[in-house]
């Protein structure tokens, strides 16, 4: 009797570790680190963007990035926005990239917003900031809590705490 109950136990043991390690197994994600990932793309629409990076860890579901820059505008007449960042996530497949730390973007007519944390849906050209807003161009300074760009840098919304400087440059 005694051994039938030790070989049960032994039975329900090792079904047990099976279980357990094809449980891990499937759970564990392969990671894969790529030196200066870059992806670009020119849609039907004329939407453009290159995002590349100092290095890169790539899983199932996005790219994780170090030392972030890009570049991208809207429509073949719109003007070029470069953003840098010290880390993003990027989503090829969904063409949308969260950014953090020392998020940076600017464009060639001298307009800079920074912020802490920020959103770009490359898609549908919806850039979302958040945590210290800054936005300066030559007709001031604008400080908020949020702020969300569209229109290819022509249609900025700011939410929350808004703080402006305007500069009469006449």
């Amino acid at each position: 009797m005694l051994i039938k109950l030790y070989n049960i136990n032994l039975y329900f043991s090792v079904i047990f570790v099976l279980c357990l390690t094809t449980f891990i197994s499937i759970s564990d994600e392969l990671i894969v680190e790529i030196d200066n990932p870059k992806f670009s793309e020119k849609g039907l629409n004329d939407r453009i963007y290159e995002i590349k990076a100092k290095k890169g860890l790539k899983s199932d579901e996005y790219l994780e990035l170090f030392v972030v820059e890009g570049k991208f505008k809207s429509n073949e007449n719109g003007k070029w926005i470069y953003l840098e960042a010290d880390k993003g996530k990027f989503s090829q497949i969904k063409k949308f990239i969260e950014l953090e730390e020392n998020i940076y973007f600017y464009t060639d007519e001298g307009e800079k917003i920074k912020s802490d944390h920020a959103t770009f849906d490359m898609r549908n050209g919806i850039i979302m900031l958040s945590n210290n807003v800054s936005h300066e161009s030559s007709e001031g300074l604008i400080h908020a809590d949020s702020s969300i760009i569209t229109d290819n840098f022509n249609n900025i919304k700011y939410l929350g705490n808004v703080l402006s400087v305007i500069v009469n440059n006449k």
